[in-house]
């Protein structure tokens, strides 16, 4: 019985879940100009760029290895989670992607 009910209780949550890691994944743009336009604007301290700059597996190097870190440590202006969903939102929309993305920040 414990285990029909521990089932149900999965069953139940799990569309909560995928609904939530789907928001984080949309939410990847708004991070990417909110929390990366803050410095990758014009005039900012780091050059303008957009998701097409790289290549996918370019950028998720660039978050795996934390080489932002390298130039300017972000750890306290982008969290773990917001970092992971830039770079989802990054990686899907760059040079070599199916939906890549020229526009850049402003």
């Amino acid at each position: 019985m414990k285990k029909v009910i521990g089932f149900l209780v999965v069953l139940f949550f799990l569309p909560f879940f995928v609904y939530i890691s789907t928001l984080a994944a949309e939410d990847g743009e708004a991070l990417f100009k909110s929390k990366c336009g803050s410095c990758h604007k014009a005039g900012g301290e780091g050059p303008l760029f957009s998701p097409v700059k790289y290549a996918s597996s370019q950028w998720e190097r660039f978050f795996a290895k934390n080489k932002h870190e390298r130039k300017k440590d972000i750890s306290g202006i982008v969290s773990a989670g917001e970092a992971d969903a830039i770079a989802k939102y990054l990686s899907n929309h760059a040079a070599d992607s199916d939906l890549p993305i020229a526009a850049g920040l402003k």
